[in-house]
């Protein structure tokens, strides 16, 4: 044969070179939408079989693709994004409101002040940096237009939460019986999976919920946990009253360090606040 895309002449199914098939079809309106659904997780490496190992054998799956069984599996990171389409679709035909909602009603200014009191608030200087003011306004616009960017882009919020229990993970989890050296690489790739098989059952559980706005998944919380543990158990190889355990204190140390970044943020403006108004005019 003689690969269509870089004339490599070869023998088999599939260019030594690029890669390429040896049979390029021609574009007909069935290999068009073959290849459409393939995108969205219909193809060979299909996402309904993907998420069907995810809910029956989590752990076991999530090995098996760090070991380099990859073919027969829908590629995390692309199912995560294709998974978190599908649940914002569906919280805009049930109605749902989300965080991003809840945040653009938010007004953190005294609701008994006056129009020109609210507004000389808002006005306040937070920052002055070289002639740069930050108003509190302007901080309470952009921390509000944070939240609704990472509400709008719900697979890179939820792969920003799952890094802080990447590393932790790596950190417990490192001397495992079935992983003992695992890299913080294969931690990342093992949350992504975790993370989309919370997200599929969330949109098997999304109609039946309650109306409370949720964060980041609208599953109970202890239903999260025990998923958790369940995929870590059988991922890593400890008992289950010890994984139960590392597990717990994997939730502690990523609990800690979001109020210790959040409390150094805020440490730090109003640090840089008292530093500026003591300056001398």
């Amino acid at each position: 044969m003689e690969c269509l895309n870089c004339h490599t002449e070869f023998i088999g199914n599939y260019c030594p070179s690029c890669g390429q098939p040896a049979s390029t079809k021609r574009f007909t309106v069935k290999n068009a939408l073959m290849s459409t659904l393939e995108v969205w997780g219909m193809g060979n490496r299909s996402l309904p079989r993907t998420l069907f190992n995810l809910f029956t054998r989590p752990g076991q799956m999530i090995g098996e693709y760090l070991d380099g069984k990859r073919i027969p599996f829908f590629p995390p990171v692309k199912m995560l994004f294709v998974l978190c389409v599908f649940i914002t679709v569906e919280n805009m035909l049930i109605g749902r409101e989300t965080v991003k909602d809840e945040v653009a009603k938010m007004d953190v200014f005294d609701n008994n002040a006056t129009p020109e009191q609210k507004k000389a608030q808002k006005e306040q200087t937070v920052i002055d940096f070289n002639g740069m003011k930050v108003s509190a306004g302007d901080a309470i616009e952009g921390l509000k237009k944070t939240v609704e960017w990472f509400e709008e882009h719900k697979a890179i919020e939820l792969i920003c939460l799952h890094s802080f229990f990447m590393f932790f993970t790596w950190m417990l989890f490192r001397k495992s019986p079935l992983r003992p050296r695992s890299t913080l690489a294969e931690n990342f790739y093992a949350q992504v999976l975790i993370s989309s098989q919370m997200v599929a059952l969330s949109i098997i559980y999304l109609p039946f919920a309650n109306n409370e706005t949720y964060t980041f998944y609208p599953l109970p919380s202890w239903i999260l946990f025990a998923l958790l543990v369940w995929d870590l158990k059988y991922l890593f190889g400890f008992k289950w009253r010890k994984t139960i355990r590392l597990t717990i204190l994997l939730h502690l140390l990523c609990l800690f360090s979001f109020i210790l970044i959040l409390s150094l943020t805020i440490g730090l403006i109003g640090f840089f606040t008292g530093l500026f108004e003591n300056l001398p005019k």
